[in-house]
């Protein structure tokens, strides 16, 4: 089990251990969508280019060892959530992940997850999900980004 840390040098504030069994991978699109900090040194030339990026999903915001949350995000800030109704189904971005044998939906985010020692980020957010095929079950979920931190 890795350790996940504030990317900054001068910070490397640890976050959380970071267990294998509750990561995702979303497309990579996710992370310029949800306007989340990116790690410049794990970023290169061929990181860049893979489809899809890794989260950590994590139940609590007490299951953390150290992390800020935000204000609540205005929407105008979420270009990957649109309202179906107003707009065409092509241009309508839906991010989901297979957690647990399910398949989950983001249907909005609610907060940033930031770093609590720098308040440099936003390296991952809170988020309402659904059950793909059952919306009627829903749950709050903390999505770090793995990106956005060194592990």
């Amino acid at each position: 089990m890795s350790k996940a840390v504030c990317a900054f040098e001068a910070c490397g504030c640890k976050i959380i251990s970071v267990a294998d069994d509750n990561v995702v991978t979303m497309p990579v699109s996710a992370i310029d969508s949800f306007r989340l900090m990116r790690n410049v040194k794990k970023e290169s030339a061929s990181a860049a280019t893979l489809p899809n990026a890794e989260f950590l999903v994590v139940g609590d915001v007490w299951d953390f060892d150290n992390v800020g949350v935000s204000k609540d995000i205005p929407p105008s800030n979420i270009t990957a959530i649109v309202d179906t109704e107003s707009t065409p189904v092509e241009e309508t971005t839906v991010y989901e992940y297979r957690h647990e044998n399910k398949t989950w939906q983001i249907s909005k985010c609610v907060k940033y997850l930031i770093c609590a020692d720098c308040d440099k980020g936003p390296i991952g957010m809170v988020c309402e999900v659904a059950e793909s095929g059952n919306a009627a079950n829903t749950k709050l979920v903390h999505l770090l980004s793995l990106s956005s931190v060194s592990h």
